[in-house]
């Protein structure tokens, strides 16, 4: 781990120095110097429009989220343990994922409006089909023989359920919830962009249109960091949760 981190630092830093030079080198409006990105976005920081927008993508972001995360989780159980549930959702899941994600957008502006709604539905179609079918085949994976051994030693379903079923499918489900997480982001920034003046998305569009592009970056290199917070919160639930399939492995 600590020598990860310091490959990262390392490769973080010859990025940062080798930007300042292009930037430098180059006409700083195609690509503005690192240094300048940094003023523009300690200019937003100070203002506050970079926190009122961020907050209000965040909350975009929770609220979509999680609703992927709990129904992507029930249809993916529920289509794992029950065939007829899977033929009868796999082709729409498949389908839904295969298809791009912002072609449904106009849908969801009829139903929904321009609100908060329309952004937080986005946010849940790009995370919610990953989850399910990640959860799917982990359900799908687990070992048949432990499931006829329990039940044969009088085990009840619901305690098959619970003790064998969801515990050896919690590290598919919760690469799901990873990959959700990153679809989710992604998700945030298209609703804002194509919905709403308001968020980071937002944002992107004002200063790309102004050709503000040491703001533009600024707001980039924010939702980067977003990205990469989150998907880290989400690798330390994911430790808690599956920290046993390691330590069975290192034994």
């Amino acid at each position: 781990m600590n020598s990860q981190f310091r490959i990262n630092v390392i490769s973080i830093v010859i990025l940062a120095i080798l930007w300042e030079i292009a930037g430098r080198s180059l006409h700083s409006v195609l690509i503005p110097p690192l240094s300048q990105i940094g003023s523009a976005w300690l200019r937003l920081f100070i203002s506050g429009k970079l926190l009122s927008n961020l907050a209000m993508s965040l909350g975009t972001l929770a609220a979509g989220f999680f609703l992927a995360v709990i129904l992507g989780i029930i249809v993916g159980l529920l289509m794992g343990r029950f065939r007829e549930v899977e033929h009868f959702l796999d082709l729409y899941i498949n389908a839904f994922m295969s298809a791009p994600m912002t072609a449904f957008v106009p849908v969801l502006i009829l139903w929904f409006g321009l609100g908060v709604e329309s952004r937080i539905a986005v946010v849940f179609l790009f995370a919610f089909f990953v989850i399910v079918i990640n959860t799917l085949t982990g359900v799908k994976q687990v070992d048949r023989t432990f499931l006829e051994m329990a039940r044969s030693f009088g085990a009840k379903e619901t305690e098959v359920f619970f003790k064998i079923i969801l515990p050896a499918a919690m590290p598919a489900i919760m690469a799901g919830v990873r990959l959700g997480m990153g679809r989710a982001v992604k998700g945030m920034v298209t609703a804002e962009m194509l919905l709403t003046l308001t968020g980071i998305g937002a944002m992107i569009m004002q200063y790309g249109s102004a050709f503000a592009t040491d703001a533009l970056f600024a707001v980039i290199l924010t939702i980067l960091i977003v990205a990469m917070i989150t998907i880290k919160l989400v690798q330390v639930v994911d430790q808690r949760l599956t920290g046993w399939k390691t330590e069975i492995a290192i034994e």
